[in-house]
C-alpha cells in the first residue's frame, strides 16, 4: 500500500497539499505536505520557536491565523490527537433509537397537540439527547393513520 493510500485510510491525509508553500515539504524529503498532522506539528513548533508573526507562518503552512489558533487551542487540550482532523458528516446517530420512538410515543400519547420543538425540548430534558425538530415531524407523520 502506498503512503498516500495509508494516509487516507487512516484519516491524515491533507487534500490541500498544495497550499502548504513551507520549503520543507517542497522537496518531498521527510517533510510530506499530504501528511497533515505533520503539517500542523511543524507549524505548531515553528510558532513556538520562531518571531515570525502567526499569520505568516500559517500561511506557509496553508493555513488562516484563524485556523492556526483553533488547531493550537485543540492541540492544548487534546495533545497530537487533535491534529487528527475529524471525519465529516454526522456526529452521532442520525437516525431515531428505539428508545427515542418509545419515548415520543408517550409523549404524544399524554400530549396529543404537542408540537415538534416541544417534544425536541422535552427529548433534551429527559435523555440529554439532542435530536432535530424535522427528525421527530417525520417520524410522528408516519406514526399517523392515513
Amino acid at each position: 500500500m502506498e503512503k498516500i493510500e495509508i494516509l487516507k485510510s487512516n484519516g491524515t491525509y491533507n487534500k490541500r497539499y498544495d497550499t502548504v508553500k513551507k520549503p520543507e515539504f517542497l522537496t518531498r524529503g521527510f517533510y510530506d505536505p499530504m501528511d497533515i498532522v505533520q503539517v500542523k506539528y511543524e507549524m505548531l513548533r515553528e510558532v513556538q520557536e520562531s518571531d515570525k508573526a502567526i499569520g505568516e507562518v500559517a500561511g506557509e503552512y496553508g493555513f488562516s491565523r484563524t485556523a492556526y489558533y483553533n488547531i493550537k487551542e485543540s492541540y492544548d487540550k487534546s495533545g497530537m490527537f487533535s491534529l487528527i482532523s475529524e471525519k465529516p458528516g454526522p456526529r452521532g446517530p442520525h437516525k431515531l433509537t428505539s428508545q427515542l420512538q418509545s419515548f415520543i410515543d408517550e409523549y404524544t400519547e399524554v400530549h396529543p397537540q404537542a408540537s415538534a420543538s416541544e417534544i425536541t425540548v422535552a427529548i433534551q430534558g429527559e435523555t440529554g439527547v439532542s435530536i432535530s425538530k424535522r427528525t421527530i415531524e417525520r417520524y410522528v407523520s408516519k406514526k399517523k393513520p392515513n
